[in-house]
């Protein structure tokens, strides 16, 4: 098949990183894949050193329905957040040409864009749980007809044995890492709505109690940095500048412990999470009933981490991970082992594929009564740990859970099926 990928961007973000690992695969199995972009940026040499044609076209129908004219793809694989984005510019173009397949990986799983369902052929959403998600937020039944034209490929991600203990011990030590403390660490962007000062605040407490804690953050948002250089225990911990150098980020993981995070806003799917689990740490994550709750199916409560849903059980849970080496190792072991499974390249790739053939031949969804099962099944895994472990928990997540429903059913009933 000729495949063209479009993204809005070229750059280092998660999505960008699936979308050119999934483009590098379906390369590797002898399919003709180009990539458009709406914003350049590094990845556009990552993915010409892979032997693919990657060009940026401005934000307007007329240069985007050129580009894809001039590639003839036979689909196209497209890569939208769910909800209105710069990259509908793609359905303008399409409408100016002969009707061209659409395979849409939608990141956040939402099914808020009206204007998607006269390009769209189909869905893959990137976890389980966002396949969930989806039908919930939209009040759709999860059952078979849900997956007539959507599935899932989870992100990839490939196996990683990680550095050389001595290229971990001698970076640790750059940072001023003493050998008996213990890292507990947070990647991501410095996006202020996937930050807040919850973890801030069950680092110190547990801090008090145990002081060799370190709190390692890489790109956390200006506010997040002035609040731990200039607050208490600031020795405590350590910020570490943006980066795009892929081996220091696979140094900066490695030299984690275990892995503490948090976003107000939940995850789809979550590369800060998946990356160092595969290098074996265990993590602490919040859950975030309301919103993205993929963390939930990556960290495995009690197996791979712990997830959380207030303050103080966070503190709880970087105390007990902190006191005991034998449960980080074990629940390291565990976080490699799930991930690995879950976002296996292949088993990713496999269902891509399969989704691109269905939709290049007009057919419905393969692989629906799989999916059904499976998504069945992260749907009970979800309502199991969604709301925590304990009444205070369960308090405090349950409240704005359902004044999020109702806010989402009202504007459900004004918008057309899509």
């Amino acid at each position: 098949m000729r495949v063209l990928v479009f993204v809005n961007s070229l750059g280092t973000g998660g999505t960008e990183k699936a979308a050119c690992r999934w483009a590098k695969g379906l390369k590797e199995r002898g399919h003709e894949v180009s990539v458009l972009s709406l914003i350049d940026g590094p990845r556009r040499a990552e993915v010409a050193a892979q032997g693919m044609e990657a060009r940026v076209v401005a934000t307007a129908a007329q240069p985007v329905a050129d580009e894809v004219a001039r590639l003839r793809p036979d689909v196209i694989h497209a890569h939208s957040p769910g909800h209105p984005h710069i990259g509908d510019v793609l359905g303008d173009g399409l409408a100016l040409l002969p009707k061209i397949p659409v395979v849409q990986t939608n990141i956040f799983a939402h099914l808020r864009n009206e204007r998607e369902a006269a390009w769209t052929d189909f869905r893959l959403f990137v976890s389980w749980t966002g396949a969930v998600q989806a039908a919930r937020r939209s009040f759709r039944p999860l059952n078979l007809d849900f997956f007539q034209r959507c599935s899932v490929a989870v992100n990839p991600i490939d196996p990683d044995p990680g550095p050389a203990v001595e290229a971990v011990k001698r970076f640790r030590a750059s940072l001023g890492i003493r050998d008996d403390e213990v890292v507990f660490g947070h990647l991501g962007r410095p996006d202020a709505i996937r930050w807040d000062q919850t973890p801030i605040r069950a680092f110190r407490r547990a801090w008090e109690a145990k002081r060799n804690l370190r709190f390692l953050l890489r790109t956390p948002p200006p506010e997040v940095t002035a609040a731990v250089r200039n607050g208490p225990q600031a020795e405590a911990f350590l910020v570490l500048p943006v980066t795009a150098d892929a081996e220091e980020l696979r140094l900066t993981s490695a030299a984690m412990d275990a892995v503490l995070h948090y976003s107000r806003v939940g995850e789809s799917f979550g590369y800060g999470i998946a990356e160092p689990m595969n290098l074996g740490k265990p993590v602490i994550v919040n859950t975030t009933p309301w919103d993205g709750q993929a963390q939930v199916e990556l960290a495995r409560h009690g197996e791979a981490g712990f997830v959380v849903g207030t303050q103080q059980q966070m503190t709880h849970a970087i105390l007990r991970l902190a006191s005991d080496p034998a449960l980080r190792q074990t629940m390291g072991n565990a976080a490699r082992r799930h991930i690995q499974s879950l976002a296996s390249p292949e088993t990713s790739l496999d269902r891509l594929e399969q989704a691109l053939a269905a939709t290049v031949q007009g057919k419905p969804n393969p692989l629906a009564d799989e999916d059904l099962q499976r998504a069945q099944a992260a749907a009970a895994y979800l309502d199991r740990h969604q709301f925590g472990h304990t009444w205070q928990e369960q308090l405090a997540l349950r409240v704005r859970y359902y004044r999020v429903r109702f806010h989402q059913w009202r504007h459900a009933r004004r918008r057309p099926p899509l």
